[in-house]
C-alpha cells in the first residue's frame, strides 16, 4: 500500500530537479511556481463534452445487457492458451486482488487532489481535471469494447471456478482494466507535469513501476494473464500521451468534429 501511495504523491508533486527546464508558459495561462506555466491545457467544451459522453455510454450499457452479450462457455481446456499464459491458471492470492483495486482507485483520485494543491482552485485545475476524466473514461471505454469483443474467460475461469463459470464476469479477462486505467492516469498525470514544468523523467518511472506492480497483481490474483496485463499497460500509456497531448496548448494538432465523426486539424 505505502509503495503505491508514495508513487501517486511523487507522481503529481511538483518538483525542481537539476537540469529539468520549464516549458515555455502559456500566452494567457499564467505562471505558477518559478515561472511554469498554470494553463498547459485547451478544450473544446462541446466536442470534449461529446467524447466524455459517448465513452461514458460505451462504458456502462453494456453491462446492463452482459447477461446477453457474453457466451459462457467453460469449462475451458488450459491446453488451449499460449505457453505463457498457462501459468497464471490457479492463480488466486485474495490480497493481491485488494491491492489492485485500491492501487486504481488512488490512481484515479490521487492526481486531481494532489494537482489542487499544485496550481490551486481556477482554470488551470478545471482544465486538468477535464483532460484527466477525458483520459479515463476513454481509455475505459476502450477496455469496455474489448472486453466484450473478445469474451475471454479469466484464469480463475479456466480453473473452473463456480463463481465466475457461470456468471457474464468470468469472461472479461482481455484486456486489464486495472492495469490499463492505472497507466492511463499515471502516464496524463506526467504529461501535464512534462508540459507545465518541463520532461523529466521520475514521473514516468513512476507511472511504469506503479503500473507495473498493479499489473503483476491481477495476474497474480487470478484475474489476468500476463497478455492481458501487457496489451493493458500498453493502451493505457498510449491514451495517457494522446489525449494530453492532442489538448496541449502547444501541440500541433486538434480533435474536431468531422463529417462522419472526429479529426485531427492543425493548429496556425
Amino acid at each position: 500500500m505505502l509503495a503505491p501511495l508514495l508513487g501517486l504523491l511523487l507522481a503529481t508533486a511538483p518538483m525542481d530537479l537539476p537540469g529539468a527546464a520549464p516549458a515555455p508558459a502559456a500566452a494567457d495561462g499564467g505562471a505558477g511556481p518559478a515561472g511554469a506555466p498554470l494553463q498547459v491545457y485547451r478544450l473544446r467544451p462541446a466536442l470534449d463534452a461529446a467524447v466524455m459522453s459517448v465513452s461514458a455510454l460505451a462504458i456502462s450499457v453494456p453491462s446492463l445487457l452482459a447477461s446477453e452479450i457474453i457466451r459462457r462457455r467453460c469449462p475451458c481446456d488450459p491446453s488451449e492458451l499460449p505457453s505463457f499464459d498457462r501459468g497464471a491458471v490457479g492463480n488466486h492470492d485474495a490480497a493481491a486482488d485488494v491491492t489492485s483495486d485500491v492501487t486504481a482507485v488512488l490512481a484515479m483520485a490521487g492526481p486531481p487532489l494532489l494537482d489542487l494543491l499544485d496550481v490551486g482552485a481556477g482554470e488551470a485545475l478545471y482544465t486538468d481535471a477535464a483532460v484527466f476524466a477525458e483520459t479515463l473514461l476513454v481509455n475505459g471505454a476502450l477496455v469496455e469494447i474489448a472486453k466484450y469483443a473478445v469474451q475471454r474467460p479469466l484464469p480463475r475461469t479456466y480453473a473452473s471456478d463456480p463463481s465466475l463459470v457461470n456468471a457474464p464476469g468470468g469472461y472479461r479477462s482481455f484486456y486489464s482494466g486495472h492495469t490499463s486505467t492505472v497507466f492511463a492516469a499515471l502516464t496524463a498525470s506526467a504529461m501535464t507535469l512534462r508540459l507545465r514544468y518541463g520532461e523529466r523523467w521520475w514521473p514516468w518511472t513512476v507511472a511504469g513501476a506503479v503500473g507495473a506492480s498493479v499489473a503483476v497483481e491481477r495476474v497474480a490474483a487470478g484475474r489476468h494473464f500476463p497478455s492481458d496485463v501487457a496489451v493493458g499497460a500498453v493502451a493505457g500509456t498510449a491514451v495517457g500521451v494522446l489525449i494530453p497531448w492532442l489538448h496541449a496548448e502547444a501541440s500541433p494538432v486538434a480533435l474536431v468534429p468531422a463529417p462522419h465523426g472526429l479529426g485531427l486539424a492543425f493548429r496556425n
